[in-house]
């Protein structure tokens, strides 16, 4: 059973990142997700990508989810933290994902119009801007 609509694939697969699913704990896995360079590092040195794991509901497309997890534990450059990162963090194939809950205003979701550019475009915001909430 697939997680997405053969929409979201192609949209998945025009946008240029690696993905896998996990269809039975309903995870989707960005393995190249971009980064802003210079905002993050992984061990002291700068990161360029990560990995996203998104809980895909099944009602996905009325609602649009509100976290995402990442791997690996990062840090900002700056030495600031990073709110509201970590805690529950999802273990998944031998790796450990980070949380990052950000609850996004309920009108910003069109029920049964917005679809996984949405969910893309929310998780690129989040990571550029990682004091802000919407």
């Amino acid at each position: 059973m697939q997680l997405l609509f053969d929409e979201d694939y192609r949209i998945l697969e025009s946008s240029g990142l690696s993905f896998e699913e996990d269809t039975q704990k309903r995870y989707l896995i960005l393995r190249n997700f971009p980064l802003k360079e210079g905002l993050y590092i992984f061990k002291g040195d700068p990161i360029e990508t990560l990995e996203v794991l998104l809980k895909i509901p099944s009602n996905y497309n009325t609602s649009g989810g509100n976290m995402f997890w990442t791997f690996p534990k990062i840090s900002r450059s700056n030495g600031k933290p990073i709110p509201a990162y970590g805690g529950s963090p999802i273990n998944h194939n031998r790796k450990v994902y980070d949380r990052w809950s950000r609850h996004w205003r309920g009108l910003s979701w069109k029920s049964k119009v917005d679809n996984i550019r949405k969910i893309l475009g929310r998780v690129e915001w989040a990571l550029k801007n990682p004091d802000a909430n919407r």
